[in-house]
């Protein structure tokens, strides 16, 4: 009896959304404003599922929908609205993303921040001694290294690489997010970490400087 409802429930939210889409792509600003009502809650989810912060999920959102409404223009109605609307998603965490690791590499870096203790098989066996001048040199050295592996990645790697390790995002969520396999994501993650590490090992040997 539940299941019946259930999906009596969605039969009737997909054909409402469908209704709705055609409206707002004519320009009916209150169809859209009940696609926003109807899809609120999964694409702020899904955002923060991403981002894992309330705050950056929300304004991710709300770009995502003033980019749908902008976007209805090449919408085409073979594809899904529900799956439209979270690649629209998916690229406004992207940006934010993006702009996020930009604002890590301005900081003072710390070799742990972009390669955590404890993740995989590329931990550094020993901290850096931030009170050591001739290490925090070294540390900016490897920093500017780092951040210049990161930019030459595919973006495959990148984006990986950075919601791993930048938004602690689990595997399953990773693959989850690009519809492939963690398995897939491992080996993005591994060959993203293998660059860089290899990059910083040119520099200082197979120890590093701190070792």
């Amino acid at each position: 009896m539940g299941s019946g409802d259930e999906t009596a429930r969605a039969v009737d939210r997909a054909a409402e959304t469908a209704r709705l889409v055609r409206a707002a792509r004519s320009g009916d600003r209150q169809a859209f404003g009940r696609l926003v009502e109807l899809h609120q809650r999964s694409v702020t989810r899904l955002a923060h599922r991403i981002l894992g912060d309330r705050d950056d999920a929300d304004g991710a959102a709300q770009d995502a929908f003033v980019k749908a409404w902008r976007s209805f223009d090449r919408f085409r109605e073979e594809c899904p609205f529900e799956a439209w609307l979270s690649r629209i998603v998916v690229n406004q965490c992207r940006d934010r993303l993006k702009r996020a690791r930009r604002r890590v590499m301005e900081m003072p870096f710390e070799l742990e921040t972009a390669i955590p203790r404890g993740r995989g098989t590329n931990q550094v066996d020993q901290p850096m001694d931030s009170a050591d001048p001739e290490a925090r040199a070294a540390g900016r050295e490897i920093g500017r290294k780092i951040a210049e592996q990161i930019g030459a990645l595919p973006e495959m790697q990148r984006e990986v690489f950075a919601l791993r390790y930048y938004e602690d995002r689990s595997l399953a969520e990773i693959a989850a997010l690009f519809r492939v396999s963690t398995g897939t994501v491992k080996t993005h993650l591994f060959r993203a970490t293998r660059r860089i590490r290899k990059a910083v090992e040119a520099l200082h040997g197979t120890r590093f400087p701190w070792s």
